[in-house]
């Protein structure tokens, strides 16, 4: 059973209308790149103009004001611990004249694309320094509905986890594959366990623990094998598409011997250990996996094109050691693919693909008796002669 009591217990959290001044921007939104998280507020504020598409709701806002029917959820800075309620427990006075003081700040931790928004629209100065020109100029009435906004407040941010977990991983409101995946973690680093956070947000497919395992996957390449996982981040649907494959467990290392066999047993991805999933015999694997599906910078590009690559050729093969082998010289992946059968598979195959484009050919050949034709004619022949030569010895 879970120590963790049902989220959403309790009537209800408090609802206040807060000065806009007295809201902040979240450092660590789950949502922020790295390299953004904890930076000042204004290097939050000009990340989020230039990636979170403010403008779609600049207008709304700028003509209506701030809908109440959408509050912000926020958390008060300064220690709480003393006067936080318990789960599911009313708030007490204290608390209460805690967060209603003048002087109290807060977090918000959802809602930051509204809250950011908001700020733009009232402020002049902000408008200028981001070189914004086509937001609406904002009328009296609805700056003076934006000095206020309505702000549902939690204690502390580990009281909030399990709401977002619902909103945004399978609620509507759903973020990319790796802020998810980066929240599942937050949430296992709060002492939540994969079924709790599961249980929590109401995921029956394995959503969090593949998100939870590919996560803690990229973060050990990045600690342990120093590697660059920035692509990773972006296309991070491939590694959640990766683990499900079962030749890429087996390569990965995530299989047990059999008591009375030859052949290895896959592990479910329930025993994978959160804490080092890819063991340190098979970490060279995984760094040629990354590379295979992510390359490595901008001089060493992936040899998938498209997810379905890893499913229709890669899946099959890190199956291959032969085929293996041929994709660490060469990074050809069709190529490597034809040897998953076997190299007298691979030339069949091989000539069967060549003679069809040849009888192509000898269909317009008649029409194209030029000198540059008739030398690429040569040199098929030479090469058509050589192989049959090869292979009749």
């Amino acid at each position: 059973m879970s120590k963790h009591p049902a989220a959403g217990l309790g009537r209800k959290r408090p609802l206040l209308n807060v000065p806009i001044g007295h809201l902040h921007l979240d450092p660590d939104n789950p949502r922020l790149p790295e390299e953004v998280q904890g930076k000042p507020e204004d290097v939050l504020l000009q990340h989020l103009f230039s990636h979170f598409d403010l403008d779609e709701i600049a207008t709304p806002m700028g003509q209506n004001g701030y809908f109440d029917e959408e509050p912000l959820v926020a958390i008060p800075q300064g220690d709480l611990a003393r006067l936080a309620p318990s789960a599911g427990q009313p708030p007490s006075k204290e608390y209460i004249a805690f967060i209603q003081h003048p002087n109290t700040r807060f977090t918000v931790v959802e809602g930051n694309r509204r809250l950011a928004t908001a700020r733009i629209l009232r402020d002049q100065v902000t408008r200028q320094k981001l070189r914004i020109r086509t937001w609406p100029e904002i009328s009296a009435k609805v700056r003076e509905d934006l000095d206020e906004l309505p702000v549902i407040i939690y204690p502390t941010r580990k009281e909030v986890l399990p709401y977002l977990g619902v909103r945004h991983i399978t609620g509507n409101k759903k973020w990319d594959s790796y802020a998810k995946a980066r929240y599942i973690s937050a949430m296992l680093d709060e002492d939540y366990t994969i079924e709790d956070i599961e249980r929590e947000v109401g995921d029956r497919s394995q959503g969090v623990l593949k998100n939870a395992i590919s996560y803690k996957v990229l973060e050990q390449a990045r600690l342990e094998l120093d590697l660059d996982i920035s692509r990773a981040k972006e296309d991070f649907s491939y590694m959640l598409l990766a683990i499900g494959q079962r030749n890429v467990k087996l390569f990965l290392g995530w299989s047990k011997p059999t008591p009375r066999s030859d052949d290895r047993k896959i592990l479910p991805l329930s025993e994978v250990p959160l804490d080092h999933p890819i063991p340190d015999t098979h970490l060279s694997n995984l760094q040629d996996f990354l590379s295979w599906i992510y390359g490595e910078g901008s001089k060493t590009l992936p040899v998938i094109k498209e997810s379905r690559d890893i499913t229709n050729y890669l899946s099959h093969v890190v199956a291959s050691p032969s085929a293996i082998a041929y994709l660490r010289k060469t990074r050809d992946l069709r190529e490597a693919y034809e040897l998953t059968d076997g190299e007298e598979s691979m030339i069949r195959s091989l000539l069967g693909t060549a003679n069809t484009k040849l009888e192509k050919a000898l269909g317009v050949a008649h029409r194209h008796k030029t000198a540059d034709v008739i030398a690429e004619a040569e040199k098929c022949a030479a090469t058509a002669s050589q192989v049959y030569k090869t292979v009749k010895e």
